[in-house]
């Protein structure tokens, strides 16, 4: 990390719009690398309050700029100086600040969806105060970390950023990515981590207490010293030895993952398939809900409209499986192959599928379901579906907001009426 910056903290002032239009249209030529481009010089400005969605103010120097309540949306703040800044409740979704340098900025209550901080620095910042006359030296130093409190930053890209010390507590990180990212000392109090992925990240005592980690991908994260007394881990992906340095550890929320025998699965498989197939009228409904299936050979197994969630069915054997209006929720689907299975209507939210197979699986709509005749479309919201095999499977009506689908190709889909705008990571078909 680098060293903290120490400036003297001026007044902020505010640059009239005519000035301000020239400024953004010299930094565009310079971002184009056109003739008489310059870059924004925009420090310690009052911009609060402006609509600057879609710029591109990359490499700007916004050096303690007052940007409350600014329409962001869009911009590019790549590699830009935001040191300091004051960025509340500002509107930066889908903005790119990758590598920025955000060293004590205030971004409380800031709408961050889909926001890419890509090796930004959110750690502290130092700055030094003025004494107010001519004398020229400084009346000791302002330090503060960087502050993400209340923010909303669902599937926003926190890879390899540094947080060091930032006040993060009970803001909203779901399906966001921290791989690799610094959390040493942030705190992360009653923050919502529901589906985020943090492989390799830095935890090290970093406050957890009462955070929400369902569906967290925490392989390999660093936790020593880690408050975690009162977090909710149910369906977390944790590497054994990842949680025991931590401190709470034996408080933490989740359920017990069950064991079955053959015999018990075998007659808890037999009783759904009656229950199904005579409308419920005998047997009983399947409840796989934390249940260790790992491994399992349910090869064309009748699993309609079964319970399954935080069920563990990593590299199991679900070829031609009938899990149509199953709720999947949060299940681990890790490497398991799903090879045409009949997945209509099924609820597979914040599930992990990492490397499974889903070779013409169907994920389109259940129709004419009940009475009503409604129809239930699938839904893989927040779902892990990295370097997952999809060729000739159909999507058809999914849901699949903040779905990632980071290294999988689109082969061959069926993806009518699919909105792929809040998934990430989606690579076209080569």
């Amino acid at each position: 990390m680098r060293e903290a910056q120490k400036e003297t903290k001026p007044s902020r002032r505010r640059i009239p719009d005519r000035d301000l239009t020239k400024v953004l249209q010299h930094h565009k030529r310079y971002v184009e690398g056109r003739w008489r481009g310059r870059v924004a010089q925009l420090q310690w400005c009052d911009l609060s309050g402006l609509d600057l969605s879609g710029h591109d103010l990359s490499g700007a120097d916004l050096t303690g700029a007052d940007l409350q309540s600014c329409r962001l949306d869009g911009a590019s703040f790549a590699g830009a100086n935001l040191f300091m800044a004051d960025l509340r409740l500002a509107s930066l979704n889908d903005a790119d600040l990758s590598k920025a340098d955000l060293r004590g900025a205030r971004l409380w209550g800031t709408q961050l969806e889909r926001t890419r901080f890509v090796e930004a620095n959110l750690a502290e910042g130092a700055i030094a105060l003025s004494r107010g006359d001519d004398s020229g030296r400084t009346d000791g130093f302002e330090t503060r970390p960087a502050d993400l409190s209340s923010a909303r930053a669902r599937g926003a890209d926190f890879s390899y950023a540094q947080f060091t010390g930032a006040v993060i507590a009970n803001a909203d990180l779901s399906d966001s990515i921290l791989t690799q990212a610094d959390l040493t000392a942030a705190d992360l109090r009653c923050t919502n981590l529901t589906g985020a992925v943090l492989e390799g990240a830095d935890l090290r005592g970093a406050k957890l207490s009462q955070a929400i980690l369902r569906g967290a991908i925490l392989t390999d994260a660093n936790m020593r010293n880690a408050d975690v007394a009162g977090a909710d881990m149910t369906g977390a992906i944790v590497t054994p030895h990842t949680m025991q340095a931590a401190q709470g550890r034996d408080h933490v929320r989740g359920p017990t993952i069950r064991k079955l025998s053959n015999e018990q699965l075998l007659s808890e498989l037999w009783q759904h398939t009656q229950w199904v197939v005579s409308d419920g009228r005998r047997g009983k409904r399947g409840v796989f809900s934390d249940t260790d299936l790992s491994g399992q050979d349910l090869q064309n197994v009748n699993l309609a409209m079964a319970v399954m969630r935080h069920a563990v069915l990593r590299r199991a054997k679900l070829a031609g499986a009938t899990l149509a209006a199953a709720d999947l929720t949060l299940a681990d689907l890790r490497e398991a192959d799903l090879t045409g299975a009949d997945l209509r209507g099924a609820t597979l939210d914040h599930a992990h599928l990492d490397r499974a197979v889903l070779v013409e699986a169907n994920l389109g709509p259940l129709q004419q379901v009940g009475a009503n005749g409604v129809d239930i479309r699938a839904s893989l919201a927040g779902a892990k579906l990295v370097d997952v095999k999809l060729d000739g499977a159909l999507l058809a009506g999914a849901k699949l907001d903040h779905a990632d689908f980071r290294g999988t190709e689109l082969c061959n889909l069926d993806l009518v009426d699919v909105d792929l705008e809040r998934a990430r990571g989606l690579e076209p078909a080569r």
